[in-house]
C-alpha cells in the first residue's frame, strides 16, 4: 500500500531526518498518548524510555517537485520564490538515467547546448537564448570552470531563471543552475547500484550514509563509468567520490565539511562540418577524430559549512571553499576541404581537414560567502531580511599546446574516416605554449528585504555590489564596481496561489569567462535586466506544481567568449533581448500517476549590432536560440511494484554563424527541430530495484550540441539501452 504524500505548502525547517534507531516521532507519539495519565498521577510512577524502531530505508524528498531549495539564498520550496525556478528532482534524474549534469538539463525547457571548440570545453549551455556557462554553481557558490559534470553526489539541480546577479554576482541574462549536494543525514541508510548497457556501458555507485553519534554523521558517494557510445570511437572514463561528515545534527550549531573529487578522460567529440548551410548528411556515428585525442578534466573542491541557528527565525550560515581545477584538451574539429560538392559528398570522397584543438588550463578559486537571514517587525510590517558577504580569490592560467610542425592529424574522406592513421609522434604533446595566467579579487555585499505589507501582500527589493580589480601577466589590468538589483511585488492569497511581478539586473565585465579585450578599446560592462510576470498554483492538495511566466530580457554590451574570434571581436552585439513564455508542470496527478513537463516560447532577436559591426545582423535570431522547446516526463504505477514511463524532448530549429565586421548578408547554417523519445519500465521493491531504460527509443538522428559560430555540430545518441540495479540496505 502506497503511503499518501505529505502535504507540501510548508517547507521542512532544515534538511534532517529522523533517526532509524531511536524516533522521535515514535516517543513524541507515545508522550501525547500518556500525557492524560500523567496529568492525573503527576506523582506517580515513572516509566522507563521508549523506542520506537523504524524501518523505514528513504525519507529524502521524492517526486518530481523535489525539496526545498536555497537558490532564493533561504530555505524555501519552489513555489515560494517570486521568479521562475526548475528543480530537476533526484528520482527525475534517477528515473531517466541522468548521469551527467547535461542529461540532467536535457529535462529544463528553453535550455539548449553549445558545441564546443578548444577554447570553450565541458559543459556549455544557453538558457533563455543566452549563454551561461558563466552561470554554474554548486551549492550557491560559483563552479564555471571548464569540465563535464557528474550527477552522482547531487540532491537536485536548481534552475533560477532570469537576471539574478543581485542573489549571484556577475553572470549572465538567462539564469543560474545551481547544483545541490548530498548531505549528511540523521539515518543509516545505503545504496548501491549498477548498471550496463549497450555500446560498452558500464557505471557502479555507492551511497553510504552513517550516523556515528547522537548528532553526527557521515556520507560518501562514490562513482566509476566506464562507456563507449553510439558515436564510433567516443568514449568517457570517469571516477568520483564525494565524503562529508557533518557535527551538531539537529542542533543550532552544525558544522559539514565536504570535499568532492571528480576525474574524467573522455575522446573529444566534434561531431560533423556543415555543407550548403546544413549538417552534413553522413550516418549519425560517423566520427571524424582520432583514437588519440584525449579530453581529460580533474576536479577537486572542499568545503566548509557552518550554520547557527541564532533564533528561531535568524540564521547564520557561512562557508568556506577552496576549488582546484586542472583540463587538458587534444582533439580535431573536421572541417570540409574546399572544393566539396554535392557528387563528392555522395560518393564518399570529399576530403574532411582535420582542425587541430589543443589547450589546457589550471584554476584555483578561494571563497568566503557568508548569510544571515532574520524576520522582525517594524510596526505592522513584517521583514524577512537577508545580509551577507562574499570574498572571491580566482587564479587561472590558460594556453594552448605546442603547435610543434606536422603534429596534426592527416586529413581523411566523408565516407571513409580513419580513426587510427599515421600520427606524427609529436602528436598529442603536453608542451605548453604561449601560457597567460590572471589572477582576480571581488568582494560583494549584498542586502535584500521583502516587506509583508498587508496579508498575502509583499515587496521585496535588494542591492548588490561587486568591486572586482584583476590582473593579467599580459600586464593588463581590470578593476570593476558594478551595482546589481532586484525587486517586485508578490502576492499569495493561499498556500496554493502565487503571483508575482519582478525585475531584476545582472553584469558581466570583461575579465570574466575568457572575456578579455585585447584592444585599446574600452566598453563597459556587459548588462542584461528582466521584467518576468509569473504565476504559481499548487493543485491536488500541493501535489502538483504548475507555473506560468511572461517576461522579456535584454542585453547590452554582449562580449564574445570565443577565444579564436574574440581577440579581433570582443564584442557579439550592442543589444539584444527575448521575450518568452513559459508553462510548467511537476507532481503527482493520482496516487500511480506522476509527470513533470515544460514549454518555452521564445522570440529573441538582435537588435542593435556591436560598434563597427555588421549591421545585417540585427533583426536576425540569435545562435541556439530556437523559437520553441518542450520536455514531457512521466511515469505510472502498475500493480505488484512495476512502474512504466517514458518522454520526449522537443527543440526547434536552430542556427549557427558568426558575428564579425563587414556588410556581407548574414547567411546562417541551420540545425533542424527535432524530438527524442524515450522510455523506461521499472520493478520496485523496498530494498531493490531493477529499471530499464531506452533512450532515444526511435533511433532518431538528431544534433544535440551547436557550435554558435558554425563550423562543425555535434549528434546525440543513437538508440541506447540500460539496465540499473540498485540494493537499498
Amino acid at each position: 500500500m502506497q503511503c499518501a504524500k505529505p502535504h507540501r505548502t510548508t517547507p521542512a525547517a532544515t534538511p534532517i531526518h529522523a533517526s532509524r534507531n531511536a524516533l522521535p516521532l515514535g516517543a513524541l507519539v507515545t508522550g501525547m498518548l500518556l500525557a492524560p495519565i500523567g496529568a492525573l498521577a503527576a506523582n506517580e510512577t515513572t516509566l522507563p524510555q521508549i523506542t520506537v524502531q523504524d524501518d523505514r530505508l528513504d525519507d529524502t524528498p521524492e517526486g518530481y517537485q523535489g525539496g526545498t531549495t536555497r537558490v532564493g539564498k533561504t530555505d524555501q520550496l519552489a513555489k515560494d520564490v517570486p521568479q521562475a525556478v526548475t528543480i530537476v528532482s533526484q528520482q527525475l534524474i534517477e528515473e531517466t538515467n541522468a548521469n551527467t549534469l547535461k542529461e540532467a538539463l536535457r529535462h529544463v525547457s528553453g535550455l539548449t547546448f553549445n558545441a564546443g571548440e578548444g577554447g570553450r570545453i565541458g559543459d556549455n549551455m544557453m538558457l533563455r537564448g543566452f549563454y551561461s556557462f558563466g552561470d554554474l554553481y554548486l551549492d550557491g557558490i560559483r563552479d564555471v570552470a571548464q569540465y563535464n559534470r557528474e550527477t552522482f553526489n547531487l540532491e537536485q539541480v536548481d534552475v533560477l531563471r532570469g537576471s539574478a546577479a543581485m542573489l549571484f554576482g556577475r553572470g549572465q541574462a538567462g539564469g543560474v543552475i545551481n547544483q545541490a549536494s548530498k548531505q549528511p543525514l540523521a539515518e543509516n541508510r545505503n545504496e548501491v547500484a549498477l548498471t550496463g548497457g549497450t555500446d560498452t556501458y558500464r557505471r557502479g555507485t555507492a551511497d553510504i550514509n552513517y550516523v556515528l553519534g547522537q548528532h553526527v554523521a557521515t556520507r560518501i558517494n562514490i562513482m566509476k563509468t566506464d562507456a563507449g557510445s553510439t558515436r564510433d570511437h567516443v568514449e568517457s572514463e570517469r571516477e568520483g567520490v564525494a565524503p562529508s561528515i557533518a557535527f551538531g545534527l539537529g542542533t543550532d550549531h552544525r558544522l559539514t565539511l565536504a570535499h568532492y573529487y571528480l576525474k574524467t578522460d573522455n575522446t573529444p567529440d566534434y561531431g560533423v562540418p556543415y555543407f550548403e548551410l546544413r549538417p552534413l548528411d553522413v550516418p549519425k556515428d560517423r566520427f571524424y577524430g582520432t583514437t588519440d585525442d584525449y579530453e581529460r578534466n580533474r576536479t577537486n573542491i572542499s568545503t566548509a559549512t557552518y550554520e547557527f541557528s541564532i533564533t528561531p527565525d535568524g540564521r547564520l550560515r557561512s562557508v568556506l571553499r577552496h576549488a582546484d581545477y586542472t583540463r587538458d584538451l587534444w582533439g580535431v574539429a573536421p572541417r570540409l576541404a574546399a572544393g566539396a560538392t554535392s557528387a563528392s559528398i555522395a560518393n564518399g570522397t570529399a576530403i574532411v581537414n582535420r582542425n587541430r584543438q589543443a589547450r589546457g588550463g589550471e584554476e584555483k578559486t578561494w571563497t568566503s560567502q557568508t548569510d544571515f537571514t532574520t524576520k522582525f517587525s517594524t510596526g505592522r510590517f513584517e521583514h524577512e531580511a537577508l545580509i551577507g558577504l562574499e570574498l572571491l580569490d580566482e587564479e587561472a592560467g590558460r594556453w594552448s599546446y605546442n603547435a610543434i610542425a606536422g603534429s596534426v592529424a592527416p586529413p581523411t574522406t566523408v565516407g571513409n574516416p580513419d580513426a587510427s592513421p599515421l600520427l606524427p609522434a609529436s602528436y598529442g604533446n603536453r608542451v605548453k605554449n604561449g601560457v597567460v595566467t590572471y589572477e582576480g579579487f571581488t568582494w560583494a555585499p549584498y542586502v535584500q528585504d521583502m516587506v509583508q505589507i498587508m496579508p498575502g501582500w509583499k515587496l521585496f527589493a535588494g542591492a548588490r555590489w561587486d568591486d572586482l580589480d584583476a590582473d593579467y601577466s599580459t600586464g593588463a589590468q581590470v578593476e570593476y564596481g558594478e551595482w546589481s538589483y532586484r525587486a517586485g511585488v508578490s502576492h499569495q492569497p493561499t498556500d496554493f496561489q502565487h503571483y508575482y511581478f519582478a525585475w531584476s539586473d545582472s553584469f558581466n565585465p570583461t575579465s570574466d569567462l575568457y572575456q578579455f579585450t585585447p584592444t585599446t578599446a574600452v566598453f563597459p560592462a556587459e548588462r542584461s535586466r528582466t521584467l518576468e510576470l509569473g504565476a504559481k498554483w499548487e493543485l491536488l492538495e500541493g501535489d502538483l506544481s504548475l507555473r506560468a511566466a511572461v517576461y522579456r530580457t535584454e542585453k547590452a554590451w554582449e562580449r564574445n567568449t570565443d577565444i579564436e574570434t574574440a581577440a579581433n571581436n570582443p564584442l557579439l552585439t550592442r543589444e539584444r533581448h527575448t521575450s518568452g513564455f513559459e508553462l510548467e508542470g511537476a507532481g503527482r496527478l493520482s496516487e500511480r500517476w506522476e509527470l513533470f513537463a515544460g514549454l518555452a516560447l521564445m522570440s529573441p532577436r538582435i537588435d542593435e549590432a556591436r560598434p563597427g559591426g555588421n549591421p545585417n545582423v540585427e533583426g536576425v535570431r540569435p545562435r541556439n536560440a530556437p523559437n520553441y522547446t518542450y520536455n514531457l516526463w512521466t511515469t505510472y504505477k502498475l500493480d505488484h511494484g512495476w512502474k512504466i514511463g517514458g518522454g520526449v524532448e522537443a527543440k526547434g530549429e536552430r542556427l549557427a554563424y558568426g558575428i564579425g565586421g563587414g556588410s556581407a548578408s548574414i547567411t546562417p547554417n541551420k540545425v533542424p527541430s527535432y524530438q527524442r523519445w524515450d522510455a523506461m519500465v521499472a520493478y520496485e521493491q523496498r530494498r531493490y530495484e531493477i529499471r530499464l531504460n531506452v533512450l532515444n527509443a526511435f533511433d532518431k538522428r538528431y544534433y544535440e550540441s551547436v557550435y554558435e559560430n558554425g563550423g562543425h555540430v555535434v549528434p546525440g545518441t543513437g538508440r541506447a539501452v540500460q539496465l540499473v540495479t540498485e540494493l537499498k540496505f
